[in-house]
């Protein structure tokens, strides 16, 4: 399968989240090149922080300014410069005009510090009030290492489930912190979850992971290879 969009079973949906770490912002960027390439006018943002975009980038405008630039390139990445090294989000009024006027809406509503694996803390991921998908994303390329090194705020792991820093993280294991951080979500939502980086763990272990996930909807795939596979 080689369409992100069919492949985490979008259909319909407008309001798109990524929560997660591992390839949030690729993953929304991906999505982002398939819409508009039907022709919908898209908005990407975030509800936190992310890194400055490198292009279609629309920072510290006006509504009026984002929706020139979103009706002309079909794309816009917008949003607020923070300490001029990050994106953060858009002021309100402004982030209701802009989306109002998009066909797609892809938010980034979570934070990992370019880490494969997260564990949220309470408040995260921060979620808009309406949207209608979410999608949680895990890297991994975490597998078989130490979770220190792999997890942001591996501290709350080893908190809620014991686990040491140095402990190596199995796909039992991904799966368990996955679970932990954000079932409650995935029990009141639609959405699914993204294993990214197969290409770089097998796809056996990608497997193993999604099959301990298997009450939820589950894809695997290589964001970076463009090929996506569900159980």
């Amino acid at each position: 399968m080689d369409q992100l969009r069919q492949a985490l079973g979008l259909n319909g949906q407008r309001i798109i989240c990524a929560a997660g770490g591992g390839g949030k912002t690729s993953l929304l960027f991906r999505l982002a090149e398939e819409y508009r390439s039907e022709g919908n006018k898209v908005l990407l943002a975030t509800t936190t922080k992310m890194a400055l975009p490198e292009e279609y980038g629309a920072l510290d405008r006006t509504a009026e300014e984002i929706i020139a630039q979103m009706d002309r390139d079909g794309f816009v990445v917008a949003g607020t410069t923070w300490e001029g090294i990050k994106m953060s989000e858009l002021p309100p009024e402004i982030y209701r005009q802009v989306s109002e006027r998009a066909d797609i809406v892809l938010l980034e509503v979570d934070g990992s510090k370019r880490l494969p694996m997260k564990m949220p803390r309470e408040g995260e991921p921060v979620m808009p009030e309406h949207y209608d998908f979410l999608v949680t994303v895990l890297g991994l390329s975490g597998l078989g290492q130490p979770l220190e090194q792999v997890c942001h705020r591996w501290e709350l792991a080893e908190e809620s489930l014991g686990w040491k820093g140095d402990r190596k993280v199995s796909p039992q294991d991904a799966a368990r912190l996955l679970a932990a951080g954000y079932d409650s979500f995935w029990k009141k939502t639609t959405g699914c979850i993204f294993l990214n980086q197969a290409d770089r763990s097998g796809e056996a272990a990608a497997r193993e992971v999604a099959e301990a996930l298997s009450d939820f909807s589950c894809v695997w795939g290589s964001l970076a290879q463009r090929w996506y596979h569900t159980l």
